[in-house]
């Protein structure tokens, strides 16, 4: 079957637009709790001592979550269809999205505050689990095999492009107001403004017909009766499965996780830069980046998924560490314990190395969509893929920022490395995928995503 006929060809522009937008609304919904931590951590927990790693253990739930939801998901991918399932997530991420902002403050209702915050993250992350897969695969059964990184980078991007639209209404919101009514009522605002963006973009998805893979699949009598089932009873699956989780997804995730997240809340908290000032460097960074996933993953079609996985990764594992210690080391370097204001030059120094960690970020993560659907048969895709893709980037790579900030503060190391013993969990998680990566998964690149496995 032609995969790239005209009518899909013409129509391949709408396809990216349509399922880019979606899966940047619903990170944008994701990423914000973490965002907003601390504020989260005042409002909706006591207000005696900090609640900083509560409020991260709940915001991770999400991720912790994600498995069950490919599952779920994936189901409904394989069997009725891709773009019922990523239509039903978008709802889903949206509502739950909005209720967040509307949850009272722990003063009005006690424990049911943080309780209400962990169902809502919980629905979140049964949402996210279903959007991304369903949208890669999506834009990849319409792209011909030469141009499928291309296309599929479109869709990774939408991770910098998330969180710099939720960076930049959050810089904006906090503008506008004084600190005092941000964290009064004004963290609600984004949350709230996720509702308008969910309805324009389920009406743009709604429009679109099925992929013309899956459409074949399915005409022909041969789509999975039981996908949950198959997914891990077909010889070899598993084990291709844990290869794809092990082999770079969750390195990929902690990699990305610490490049977005981490650094945020070390230039916040260790650093003590100012609010706006960490806000700045994280939006200059992601914005100076966001080209280069798309680009990474369009190079994967000319010299193949892996070789660019592994660079981002060998990168990833000089420049974290690296990186860390220079923000301390340009950003407080008399060790200040309190909030204070650095120097243009210093603060452009850090947006450098910012930018250097986001680019390695971007290399383990623009190859990595098209990577992961082409490692499983077209009838077991959506299910095998988003387990395979949520078991790593979510529940070991999306715990990233809570073990880190958990290993900080409960082990007990020299002054010069407490700072920094958080790291020892991604750069594990990255020689672990780069050993896995070498010695175990094949290339890719030219996999036909037409010809079924018997």
């Amino acid at each position: 079957m032609d995969i790239a006929n005209d009518t899909y060809k013409n129509d391949i522009k709408t396809v990216i637009v349509a399922s880019s937008v979606g899966t940047l609304i619903e990170w944008y919904d994701m990423l914000l709790a973490v965002i907003l931590a601390k504020v989260l951590s005042v409002n909706l927990f006591p207000s005696e001592g900090s609640h900083f790693l509560e409020t991260l253990a709940i915001v991770g739930s999400s991720f912790m979550f994600r498995p069950i939801g490919s599952l779920i998901f994936g189901n409904i991918g394989d069997k009725v269809g891709r773009k019922y399932s990523f239509l039903i997530s978008l709802v889903l991420m949206g509502a739950s999205t909005f209720l967040i902002g509307c949850i009272p403050n722990f003063s009005s209702i006690g424990w049911a505050a943080p309780v209400l915050l962990l169902l809502c993250r919980l629905l979140q992350g049964l949402a996210i689990s279903g959007e991304y897969a369903g949208a890669v695969i999506y834009v990849a059964e319409h792209a011909p095999m030469e141009k499928r990184g291309f296309y599929t980078g479109f869709i990774q991007a939408t991770v910098p492009v998330g969180l710099l639209v939720c960076l930049g209404v959050v810089f904006i919101t906090e503008s506008t107001m004084s600190e005092a009514d941000f964290n009064s009522y004004g963290w609600r605002i984004p949350f709230l403004l996720s509702s308008v963006l969910v309805i324009l973009s389920y009406f743009i998805r709604k429009r679109l017909h099925e992929s013309p893979v899956f459409a074949e699949l399915k005409k022909s009598g041969k789509t999975s009766k039981s996908p949950i089932k198959e997914a891990f009873t077909t010889k070899g699956n598993v084990k291709t499965m844990l290869k794809a989780i092990f082999g770079g997804n969750a390195a990929q995730s902690s990699v990305m996780q610490t490049n977005q997240f981490v650094v945020f809340f070390f230039l916040q908290n260790t650093v003590k830069l100012e609010n706006t000032t960490v806000l700045l460097i994280t939006g200059i960074a992601m914005f100076l980046s966001v080209y280069f996933y798309q680009y990474f993953g369009a190079l994967s079609d000319k010299i193949g998924r892996k070789k660019v996985l592994i660079g981002g990764l060998v990168s990833s594992l000089i420049l974290i560490p690296l990186s860390f210690y220079l923000f301390m080391k340009i950003g407080n370097p008399q060790g200040i314990d309190e909030v204070h204001s650095i120097s243009t030059g210093a603060i452009l120094k850090i947006v450098g190395l910012s930018f250097l960690l986001s680019v390695a970020a971007a290399a383990t993560y623009g190859p990595l969509g098209a990577f992961m659907l082409e490692i499983f048969p077209t009838k077991i895709r959506y299910t095998s893929m988003g387990f395979a893709q949520n078991m790593g980037n979510g529940f070991i790579g999306g715990a990233t920022a809570f073990v880190t900030e958990f290993l900080k503060t409960s082990f007990v190391v020299s002054a010069f490395l407490s700072p920094f013993i958080g790291l020892i969990y991604p750069l594990v998680l990255v020689v672990l995928a780069i050993i896995v990566n070498i010695t175990l998964i094949p290339e890719t690149y030219k996999t036909d995503l037409t010809t079924e496995d018997e």
